[in-house]
Parts: structure tokens; sequence; C-alpha cells
């Protein structure tokens, strides 16, 4: 389970740019996105590399805001294992200028409910200790509450426009979560 094309998606990346930029064959990229091979370590810092630049170029073209001093993405995000705290100001960066307005925020589900949203940089490093684990062993993870008693919730990536917010979990990550309404 990796984000290879989720991350191809987002920057239109083609599978032949990426093997031309890291100069293997199509069937490499191929085998990478099945998750048949794993691309060395050399490799995965120049998928990060490529990934990371087309983010901020995007984040470029579109955000009103200044520009966060760095914009990386972790190996971590690219293997689907977890959200680091430069991959959330990352795609923060990327998206919300085109989002128009609209904010990229976690949020906590009990029993479907929406309980509660986390839209800052310090909220998520106070909620996350600046990781958001997406899965292990192939299982996506609910967040533990430890300072409630253990409470466990549901997360979701979600698009916030006001009161009103839109999941976006399986646009921003590989994942077969059902989406929440």
């Amino acid at each position: 389970m990796n984000n290879l094309e989720k991350l191809q998606q987002l920057t239109h990346i083609t599978t032949q740019e990426i093997a031309d930029a890291l100069d293997v064959t199509l069937a490499d990229v191929q085998a990478w996105q099945d998750d048949v091979r794993v691309p060395t370590i050399a490799e995965l810092e120049a998928l990060v590399g490529i990934f990371s630049s087309q983010l901020d170029a995007q984040g470029i073209e579109t955000q009103t805001q200044p520009h966060p001093i760095h914009i990386r993405l972790s190996l971590d995000y690219l293997l689907n294992l977890g959200l680091t705290t430069s991959d959330w100001i990352t795609l923060k960066w990327a998206f919300e200028g085109q989002w128009q307005g609209d904010k990229l925020a976690v949020g906590f589900f009990h029993n479907g409910q929406l309980t509660r949203l986390v839209t800052s940089d310090s909220e998520f490093v106070a909620a996350f200790a600046g990781y958001l684990i997406l899965q292990t062993e192939g299982e996506f993870e609910p967040y533990i509450d430890e300072f409630d008693d253990d409470k466990v919730y549901d997360w979701r990536l979600l698009r916030l426009a006001g009161e009103t917010y839109r999941d976006v979990t399986r646009e921003l990550i590989a994942t077969d979560l059902p989406e929440i309404k």
C-alpha cells in the first residue's frame, strides 16, 4: 500500500515522466505502484523530491499566504505509513489555495459524529505529536485519545468550508476507508 499513484494524481506527473526523471523503466515504476517491489532508498528520496517540488509549485501558483520555509514530503507519506508535520504543511500549502478559502483539517468522529477538528499546524502537533499514523501492517489505525480514557475515534482528512466539510481522505492517501459524511 503506497501513495505513488495518489501523488501522481495530485501533481499530474505521468508514469513516463517519473521513469524518465529517475532513469528507470516503466516496468520499475509499475512494480512500485503495485507494491511488487519497493524502490531503493535513493529512488524513494528522488520520488519525494520530485513530488515535493511539484506540490510546492502548485502552492506558489494559488496561495496568497507567505511561503513556508520547508516544503517536503516524507518517505512515510509516500509509503502511506503516516503524515508528519512537514507532510501536513505541504498538503495545506499545495491545496488550500486551490480550495478558495477552504481549509485542510483532521476530523475526529465518534459513532459517526464529528466531535473535534484539527485545523492549524500547532493543533496538528499537539494532537499527534507531529505524526499521524496512517496504517500499520496494511490496516488503518484509529486515533486513541490517551487524555480521555483512551477513547477511540475514527479520523478523516477533511476539506472544511465554514461549518461544512467533505471527507477527502481517499483523495489524499491510498485507502479503502469508507467516506464519512
